[in-house]
């Protein structure tokens, strides 16, 4: 590796940041479970500090109040919200980083919720539904007693490809950032010969999609998250974007 020393810095920084900013975690997506994901993966509070077992405890409450709420509008154990599968994937996310079991949460299994309400479940909020329930799963090699899961995300995901190459939440043209995610969700699955070849035209679309600058662009604009999002994918399917010729 040899990248430049002040990644490193710049890291922490962002790190320190976060700590700084979200000092209580807890659960949603601002100022909760991409922020404590965050800081474990990057190592910035060691697993079983206080701050990641506070925002376990705080979640444990939480997700027991919104599985009852999803319960009383006729959903099955686990589900966190009727229409957005999501919620679950992102705490499993979350819960996985901080070593702690997302099948028994303050007595929720936020894992089984998957089996419990079944892919049209899955998959009611379009396409992130079953990237998030794929990238969710695969951070433990969780188990479901419905062996079709899995492929039925696979299969719904390739179904949603653009012309072109790429995937979008809405609309005609590629998004870097859906089309990443896309690609994080389906590596582990390049043994498939579909899934090898849409993931070869979404990164020919994303090298399409590059900016003169090195950059990439979501609804209009060039921001650090879809640069962020693109090399992560890439990552996962050997692309070194410090090298590679379609990314410099």
């Amino acid at each position: 590796e040899k990248a430049s020393p002040s990644y490193k810095e710049v890291l922490t920084d962002t790190m320190k940041q976060l700590a700084e900013t979200v000092t209580e975690p807890k659960f949603g997506t601002s100022g909760g479970e991409w922020t404590v994901l965050s800081l474990a993966r990057g190592g910035y509070f060691e697993l079983g500090d206080k701050y990641f077992e506070d925002y376990y405890q705080r979640v444990a409450t939480k997700v027991k109040e919104l599985e009852t709420a999803a319960l009383e509008k006729g959903l099955k154990a686990g589900a966190l919200d009727k229409n957005k599968s999501t919620e679950n994937s992102r705490v499993i996310l979350a819960l996985t980083a901080i070593n702690k079991d997302p099948s028994d949460v303050g007595g929720v299994n936020l894992v089984g919720a998957f089996d419990e309400n079944g892919f049209d479940w899955i998959k009611k909020q379009g396409i992130n539904g079953p990237i998030f329930a794929l990238l969710a799963l695969d951070t433990k090699n969780f188990e479901t007693k419905d062996a079709t899961l899995r492929q039925q995300c696979i299969d719904f995901i390739l179904s949603k490809e653009l012309e072109g190459g790429g995937w979008a939440l809405s609309g005609k043209a590629a998004d870097p950032d859906i089309t990443s995610m896309a690609l994080q969700a389906l590596a582990k699955y390049k043994t498939d010969e579909k899934v090898l070849a849409a993931a070869n035209r979404a990164i020919a679309a994303l090298s399409n999609m590059q900016q003169t600058t090195g950059g990439f662009a979501s609804w209009g604009s060039v921001n650090s998250e879809s640069i962020a999002q693109v090399i992560t994918a890439l990552s996962a399917w050997g692309v070194d974007t410090g090298t590679d010729t379609r990314f410099v």
